[in-house]
């Protein structure tokens, strides 16, 4: 049929084609749609990398967007995946069964591990860690993240007291990679394993507090503030991870240089999620159903991603050879977006000493609120013992 249309339109002319008129009348705006959602769709991963034996541990994975297309294709590609939930319930335990017949993989496991309950993350971490020989890691895919409406004045706190979003998108990544340091380290030098941790373009508009890094004395005024601070702030922190990962014991004479534990930053874009759809309804149901689903959809399916488009950063950053310790050309953090390495644009990514504060203060204030709320739980069992 398309040959026929063509050879009408050299030989008859254009006039000979049926509706030429209203095609081309419509053929400009089909073209400038098609061209700006093949702009907004981003780019694809291109590398491939086989993944059987190797061990993952993921977080986010069950959002039924970008999380879980990164689950299903490491998975698909042979990698063992131990995923971290808020709990384990009926619907976790259907998703979790799915995955597995989708990528015919069996080995995707389930752990309970709230990443806003930081008694949770030590837990998970002390039993990882309470293994001789050290447990294969390959790496972490950190993908977990919370948005609270952003019009919406009601503080949401977590089980420690801290902000909710500053508990999941920042102390509960920090603290889970910060305990993690003696298993990547104790990898095999010949091993490559990355950790791979996604942010937000929201980040821009945080701020660093380098005294309160977990916000416990900030007013609740703006959540998009507390939301791109927890971002920020874990980025940061990022990159002082990867300066102390690649401290080596001059004792060990191994061959080890710590190179072969990359960090990596990655930005997907923006994306179909249930975070934006959280941010554009506010939390309202009708709004959502309404403005969202309704209004806006049509120019969101043009301006957006899809979960799938938004792992292609991701799943760019755990394949590609450019991260492998043979190819590296500096010791820096690298910044995916768009399936391609950037640059910040941020200065507090030009300063190792506020990261480096940055860092020591999270972790001696979480230390702090692990304290206080491991006094609250004894007090709370003595109580329980007396009244029996």
């Amino acid at each position: 049929m398309p040959l026929n249309i063509l050879a009408t339109a050299v030989i008859e002319g254009t006039d000979k084609i049926p509706y030429w008129k209203e095609i081309r009348t419509i053929a400009p705006y089909v073209a400038g749609v098609t061209a700006v959602k093949v702009w907004s769709r981003g780019a694809t991963n291109q590398w491939r990398r086989n993944m059987h034996g190797k061990v993952y541990i993921v977080t986010g994975a069950t959002t039924q967007g970008m999380g879980t297309s990164v689950a299903l294709e490491m998975a698909a590609r042979g990698a063992q995946l131990i995923i971290l939930v808020r709990r384990i319930d009926e619907w976790t335990t259907e998703w979790v069964e799915d995955l597995r017949s989708r990528s015919q993989n069996e080995m995707i496991y389930l752990e309970q591990c709230d990443l806003s309950d930081l008694y949770q993350v030590r837990k998970f971490a002390t039993k990882w860690l309470d293994n001789k020989p050290a447990r294969r890691l390959d790496g972490v895919v950190a993908m977990a993240g919370n948005v609270e409406p952003a019009w919406k004045g009601v503080r949401k706190a977590s089980v420690d007291g801290l902000e909710l979003q500053i508990a999941t998108n920042f102390a509960g990544v920090f603290h889970l990679l910060d305990l993690l340091k003696p298993s990547f380290k104790a990898q095999p030098p010949d091993r490559d394993v990355r950790i791979i941790v996604t942010t937000c373009m929201l980040q821009a508009l945080g701020n660093v507090q380098i005294d309160d890094p977990l916000w416990q004395g900030a007013k609740y005024d703006r959540p998009l503030k507390f939301f791109g601070s927890s971002k920020l702030q874990l980025s940061l922190c990022m990159l002082e991870l990867q300066r102390r990962l690649l401290e080596v014991d001059e004792k060990k004479v191994d061959g080890r240089s710590g190179k072969n534990v990359t960090v990596t930053l990655v930005q997907p874009g923006i994306m179909r999620s249930t975070s934006l759809r959280r941010l554009i309804s506010n939390g309202s149901v009708w709004i959502l159903v309404f403005l969202y689903s309704f209004l806006l959809y049509p120019i969101l399916w043009l301006l957006t991603k899809s979960g799938y488009r938004g792992s292609q950063s991701v799943l760019y950053a755990l394949m590609t050879p450019e991260f492998e310790e043979i190819n590296w050309k500096d010791d820096e953090v690298k910044y995916v977006v768009n399936c391609s390495i950037s640059k910040f644009s941020r200065k507090e990514f030009a300063d190792a000493q506020l990261q480096k504060k940055l860092y020591d203060n999270t972790s001696q204030k979480i230390l702090e609120v692990e304290r206080a709320m491991a006094i609250k739980r004894n007090v709370g069992k003595k109580k329980a013992a007396s009244k029996k």
